[in-house]
């Protein structure tokens, strides 16, 4: 046996085992790492923060833009109304046909100076008159006693940046306003020999939002909707001109007999037979027959046996013509649809289409309006122009 001096002797400390202080190395580390984390902490809330800022500068921004306008709106509209000083005729009774004006792509506030055309809201103005002429040597020759007014969108051109929006806000409303006029100079002389159905959907392009929406809450924030509703309410219980109904995208009326769908007609694809069937379709599976589609958008006419493609007023831009080499006329349809003799049967008569050629309105009184309020977005011109980085750096 060992002596208990061995048995007790105290164990040593080998290297790498056993605890030992921490060196300055490791307490370095450990702040470093201490320290990234409540920065990263620090930039978080700083990040968060400035997104919420940033929502709500632009939430204020947009009420700011929108309040102007409204207010804008409201002060020019108390200083117009629409039928003082105006003597409704009496409105006509029997009829053999009735009237459908395809009203689309109306541009107001685009100024176009080409050798081949011209327009601004004189023009606009112009045209729309000498339509109304047209409107009303068809409703004699064809017996026709009421008109209904299908408005397919794309009353203005809209700029769709936030700053335009709340630096333009007078322009805005201005251009809004002079549409409203000449659109309510256009109804009442048609008044004075129909009575007048309207009805409205919203184009592409008279779009508030940058964003082009389908829904209804997105697709109707809309100066198309704003024109409507000012013409609503301005001839509110004018006896012969009623607004029957606005939709966002799509909408049906009956004439006759016969169902007519509105479009705008930017869901429509190349084959245009084709995708015109393919929406009827959906109707045709929910019980509704459509007669016929009214539709504009492409700023071309084309007339078909069951589809009328609408033309603007607007006619050959800088961008169609220079960007596009495509060249248009401004024009618009008219469409008499009459019921077969001695039957109310659903589907019988007949629609005849034709388009209206108002490129020359030589000669035209133009309707009077503001011309004080006259605002232009020459949103055409600027398609043609690419933006382009001059200098650029790359880290």
């Amino acid at each position: 046996m060992g002596s208990a001096k061995h048995r007790h002797q105290p164990a040593r400390h080998l290297p790498g085992r056993g605890a030992r202080p921490a060196s300055n190395t490791d307490q370095d580390r450990e702040l470093l790492q201490f320290n990234v984390r409540l920065a990263k902490a620090r930039q978080a809330q700083a990040d968060t923060n400035r997104i919420e800022r940033k929502a709500f500068r632009e939430h204020a921004r947009i009420e700011n833009a929108v309040t102007a306008y409204t207010r804008e709106l409201c002060s020019l509209l108390d200083e117009r109304g629409f039928t003082q000083g105006v003597t409704l005729s009496r409105i006509p009774e029997g009829g053999d046909s009735v009237l459908i004006v395809q009203l689309s792509d109306l541009h107001f506030n685009e100024r176009v100076e080409l050798p081949s055309n011209r327009y601004d809201f004189t023009v606009a103005a112009q045209r729309l008159a000498k339509l109304a002429q047209r409107v009303k040597q068809l409703g004699q020759s064809y017996g026709a006693r009421k008109v209904v007014v299908a408005c397919l969108g794309d009353f203005l051109n809209s700029d769709r940046r936030l700053d335009e929006l709340l630096s333009n806000s007078t322009n805005r409303s201005r251009a809004t306003l002079l549409a409203v006029d000449i659109l309510r100079a256009f109804l009442l002389d048609l008044r004075a020999q129909f009575e007048l159905e309207v009805y409205g959907i919203t184009g592409n392009e008279s779009r508030v939002n940058k964003e082009l929406g389908w829904s209804d809450a997105l697709a109707t924030d809309s100066y198309d909707l704003m024109i409507y509703e000012i013409l609503k309410r301005g001839f509110a219980g004018t006896e012969g001109i009623n607004f029957c109904g606005f939709r966002a995208n799509e909408l049906l009326f009956e004439v006759m007999g016969r169902t007519f769908l509105c479009l705008h007609g930017h869901q429509i694809g190349a084959n245009v037979q084709k995708s015109v069937q393919e929406i009827t379709g959906k109707y045709a599976a929910q019980g509704i027959t459509v007669d016929y589609t009214l539709f504009g958008h492409l700023h071309a006419s084309a007339i078909g046996d069951y589809h009328a493609r609408n033309a603007s007023l607007v006619g050959s831009n800088a961008y169609s013509e220079a960007g596009l080499n495509f060249c248009s006329k401004a024009a618009q349809n008219i469409h008499i649809v009459t019921g077969a003799k001695g039957t109310d049967a659903k589907g019988s008569g007949a629609i005849d289409g034709m388009k209206v050629d108002l490129q020359d309105v030589t000669g035209i009184e133009p309707y009077p309006f503001a011309a004080e309020w006259e605002a232009y977005c020459p949103k055409s011109e600027r398609k043609l122009h690419t933006p382009s980085v001059v200098f650029q750096v790359v880290v």
